[in-house]
């Protein structure tokens, strides 16, 4: 299967440990999205699922060297149960800070190369890369906490 893009999310906190990934698939596989996630808690794992969330870019800006989307502000959500039937829910929203890296994956191919498999595949992938501190707010059941950590997120547009 060929991803045309993803998302990656790792929160880290003192008390939470969040990931998930959110993968869109091109046109020829139906541009299907497949997300899985999970959240760990107190060394237990509080949820893990698939396709329960979302990845929304909240604010972009257009880059100017590739004409992507890079997104600047994000909103990240996480749904499920736990072992015990409690509903779960966590969200994560806010500026993604500073882009740490932006990558060129085809960076070292010759540039003809390049400009053939974009033109012939639609391809022209790049990675975006960042880390910034954000706040979790999980609700399970009727109780909610939320707790400061670090976020590091990738979002990858290839097609």
């Amino acid at each position: 299967m060929f991803t045309a893009r993803w998302n990656f999310v790792n929160f880290q906190s003192p008390s939470y440990s969040a990931i998930l990934m959110e993968f869109t698939t091109p046109a020829s596989y139906a541009n299907t999205l497949v997300r899985v996630s999970g959240i760990a808690t107190d060394g237990k794992l509080l949820l893990a699922n698939t396709n329960a969330g979302d990845v929304k870019h909240t604010a972009t800006k257009q880059d100017s060297e590739n004409d992507w989307p890079e997104p600047t502000a994000a909103s990240y959500t996480w749904e499920g149960k736990t072992d015990d039937g409690k509903e779960v829910s966590a969200h994560l929203e806010g500026s993604l800070g500073d882009r740490l890296d932006r990558i060129d994956v085809m960076a070292e191919v010759p540039g003809f190369v390049k400009a053939i498999v974009a033109t012939a595949a639609g391809t022209k992938p790049y990675i975006y890369q960042y880390k910034s501190k954000l706040t979790l707010k999980v609700k399970v059941g009727d109780e909610v906490k939320e707790e400061e950590g670090t976020l590091f997120t990738e979002a990858t547009f290839i097609s």
